[in-house]
């Protein structure tokens, strides 16, 4: 049996909107959890996830998406919403195509990234993973592996691990390349390189990428946005193609270049 849980930031705006959204769906019959009701499941059986908020509030939901298995679908109340598919004119009308099925799902690759190779000390990404120096540090030096081979030595602010899906957030905005969110690959930014010869990079998924601090420098590895680790010299943090999928719900059917111009006017 279908259960709904909805994800939003707790701000006054936003719990009026997800009281509202609560109170529509039970009166369809369907259960409903919210927020901390959600991560206290069990299990992810029957469960759809419904974001309400912006980019940021998809992307937190987009954990427990991939913690339960359960398809998400983002319904912009923020600025951007390029990661959302519903807006927010559309909430109740899009509510009831969800009840009723009517929706498509589309498969995002995530990323893991492991840290000092523990196979327990791990974190999954929807869009990317970032290194960055604390604002008051000296510049870091970064040693980068693909698939146990050095590639080189890099001094830069920081470095943008992506998703294709996560290639225009953080990456786009240091000279990334878009990627098409269903292509089977993943990308290596750099943030303010020493050189400007440090161009991204494109590895495919069936590679491994490790990045060693190999500076005494402070800095942090945030994932998605949120800062999830604190590093010291010599941490060593490998990415790789993470085997859980983010499934995110399409109602609109919107094409990604149709997004992709209306949000970032790209084209024409």
């Amino acid at each position: 049996m279908t259960k709904i849980g909805i994800i939003y930031k707790e701000e006054p705006y936003f719990e009026r909107i997800a009281t509202e959204v609560e109170q529509y769906i039970l009166k369809k019959g369907v259960e409903v959890f919210k927020n901390i009701e959600v991560d206290n499941l069990s299990n992810g059986e029957g469960l759809i996830l419904v974001s309400l908020g912006g980019d940021g509030t998809f992307l937190k939901a987009s954990q427990r998406a991939i913690r339960f298995d359960a398809p998400l679908l983002g319904i912009n109340l923020g600025n951007l919403g390029f990661l959302t598919d519903v807006e927010g004119d559309d909430i109740f009308e899009s509510i009831d195509r969800l009840l009723r099925g009517e929706f498509s799902v589309e498969e995002h690759d995530t990323i893991r990234a492991k840290i000092n190779n523990d196979g327990d000390k791990y974190f999954i990404a929807a869009n990317d993973f970032i290194l960055q120096r604390s604002i008051d540090e000296k510049i870091l030096t970064l040693k980068v592996f693909v698939n146990d081979f050095e590639a080189g030595t890099f001094r830069c602010d920081g470095a943008i691990v992506s998703t294709a899906a996560g290639s225009t957030a953080y990456a786009l905005s240091v000279g990334g390349p878009v990627i098409v969110p269903n292509a089977p690959v993943f990308e290596l930014s750099f943030i303010a390189p020493h050189k400007l010869s440090q161009r991204p990079l494109i590895l495919s998924h069936s590679e491994k990428l490790d990045i060693e601090v190999f500076s005494d420098s402070r800095c942090y590895l945030l994932r998605d946005g949120v800062k999830v680790f604190e590093c010291k010299q010599y941490d060593r943090f490998t990415f790789e193609k993470n085997a859980n999928k983010l499934k995110a719900i399409r109602i609109h059917g919107k094409n990604f270049f149709d997004i992709l111009n209306k949000k970032f006017g790209w084209g024409l």
